[in-house]
């Protein structure tokens, strides 16, 4: 029998044993009532049946609107079948992925199988009488992302532009008014029916305690950003019960995005949730968490004058108005892509700054290059004996063989490193599972290397 028979298998036979009643959630996890606002927020349903044991209904309130799409975080593989759609050189070879209909156990979200794009499936909603268009959906356990087109006449999207839910708006948004980048997308949790075989990702959704982190949205100075002019931005997570005036300073954690805005990774990465359960459950010590915009400096790769920035401004500015650590060893850096690049840079040009370093899914091409093992020197090998040095990202990513060659390159320097490496592609899906391993398995910690 083959595999992908079995499983298909079990899921029917899971399908028949699942006798829970439904119950509904919004989706921040509430059971705040279904009036108003709320009436047109995701609808989380525990349905007990196959394929997942949940659905999910989307709303969007458009009466004159005469077609509204939905994109979403929702293509499916099985990460094996998955791993052999790839050329010798790492290539992605590009084919349709399996829509939530067809999930099965074991069953990863992907950006257009094994593609760095979040080419997710565009899908039609259907309007209602009260002018309101909706959209349901079995999806398992998880944060999904999510956003609309409004009377796209595009087939591809590439000339129309996404709009994030109204009634379900990013948290830098109030009554209309955005704070900083504009973020187009909006998520949702969904709680795991184990009975289907469905990993339990609570610890991605609400925290199960009353102590919840604040976001906050900063404009600081930034004399060398050329957009815009003169200032930055930060997205900052301060943890649940913050006291600027607590005796003993939280450590703080750099973290910076692939998309290069600074409201990525608490939107579409999740964060903030991640953060505030990861606390609750006392696998990491209260911290504060900097997500700066790494865009808008001069120079071609940003490396340099985003380093600089960090180093020389950045840096004390956030140890000027927040109660954190001056000690680098109570500083950690980390991002995904793009932003693992920066980190890769902070890493061997500025090894010192920081204690803990996370370099999730570095980009292999147009982004910072790696050093050959033979231009290291001894002092940047003793430097990076003293860090704590996280290296991950998604087997199923299309540069894994390049992250591969960071663990290897560090290990031959005789560098200890952690290897963090998932099932997944380059998507939000693996880059929020390697910010809960550094977080938990890294950051922080003493060295293993002296």
């Amino acid at each position: 029998m083959s595999h992908t028979t079995t499983r298909r298998r079990t899921l029917a036979l899971r399908a028949f044993a699942a006798l829970t009643a439904a119950f509904v959630l919004t989706a921040g996890g509430s059971s705040a009532p279904s009036t108003g606002k709320h009436r047109l927020s995701p609808q989380t349903v525990h349905t007990g049946t196959g394929p997942t044991g949940y659905q999910v209904t989307f709303r969007y309130q458009d009466p004159d609107a005469d077609r509204v799409q939905i994109k979403g975080e929702w293509y499916f593989a099985d990460p094996y079948e998955l791993s052999a759609l790839t050329t010798d050189d790492g290539t992605a070879l590009e084919t349709p992925g399996t829509l939530p209909a067809d999930w099965q156990p074991g069953d990863i979200p992907i950006a257009y199988p094994n593609s760095p794009a979040a080419n997710w499936p565009v899908i039609d909603m259907k309007k209602g009488r009260d002018g309101v268009w909706t959209y349901s959906t079995p999806l398992p356990s998880g944060v999904f992302t999510y956003s609309f087109y409004v009377d796209c006449a595009d087939a591809s999207q590439a000339t129309c532009t996404a709009v994030s839910d109204p009634a379900n708006p990013p948290w830098n948004e109030q009554g209309g008014k955005v704070s900083g980048t504009t973020e187009r997308t909006s998520q949702v949790y969904v709680p795991s029916d184990a009975s289907f075989g469905t990993v339990d990702y609570a610890w991605q959704g609400p925290s199960s305690t009353s102590g919840h982190g604040t976001l906050t949205h900063v404009t600081y100075p930034a004399p060398t950003s050329v957009t815009p002019p003169g200032e930055n931005h930060l997205s900052v997570y301060t943890p649940p019960g913050y006291n600027s005036g607590r005796e003993k300073p939280y450590p703080t954690l750099y973290l910076f995005s692939g998309d290069a805005t600074e409201m990525d990774w608490s939107t579409q990465g999740d964060a903030g949730r991640i953060l505030d359960n990861l606390i609750a459950t006392r696998q990491i010590p209260p911290m504060v968490v900097v997500m700066p915009n790494t865009a808008g400096f001069p120079d071609s790769t940003g490396y340099m004058s985003f380093d600089q920035n960090l180093t020389d401004t950045l840096i004390p500015y956030v140890e000027s108005h927040y109660r954190v650590s001056t000690a680098a060893t109570d500083r950690a850096a980390a991002g995904l892509g793009y932003g693992a690049s920066l980190t890769n840079s902070l890493l061997f040009g500025h090894t010192a700054e920081f204690g803990s370093y996370g370099v999730f899914a570095p980009g292999r091409r147009g982004n910072y290059t790696l050093p050959d093992a033979s231009s290291v020197t001894s002092a940047q090998v003793a430097a990076l004996k003293q860090a704590r040095i996280y290296v991950g990202g998604g087997w199923q990513d299309p540069s894994h063989n390049y992250h591969a060659g960071e663990v290897s390159l560090l290990t031959g320097l005789g560098v200890s490193v952690t290897p963090g490496f998932v099932n997944g592609g380059h998507n939000w899906f693996a880059w929020r599972i390697n910010l809960r391993d550094f977080l938990t398995r890294t950051a922080f910690f003493p060295p293993t290397a002296g």
